[in-house]
């Protein structure tokens, strides 16, 4: 297995949490809210624009544009207990 494994799915969760889906059947939670208080995230405040992310291609999008580098979401991501 490489360092990563690669990002096959997402899930919006409630309180701005993202359920993540890697290979290897591995699900792992992000809290997206401290990024929240930045500039480039603060339009996912929006509880609609933040339930439309999607993943493409290994990594996660938005329709406004934002993204998140899959590794960046492994490495600061907790397991799915």
């Amino acid at each position: 297995m490489d360092k990563y494994p690669k990002l096959t799915g997402v899930q919006p969760q409630d309180d701005y949490k993202l359920l993540l889906t890697f290979d290897y059947h591995i699900e792992r939670i992000y809290d997206l809210k401290p990024n929240l208080k930045h500039n480039y995230y603060s339009q996912l405040s929006d509880v609609t624009l933040f339930n439309n992310v999607k993943e493409v291609d290994g990594e996660i999008l938005w329709i406004t544009g934002q993204d998140f580098c899959p590794n960046t979401l492994f490495d600061n991501s907790m397991p799915n207990e």
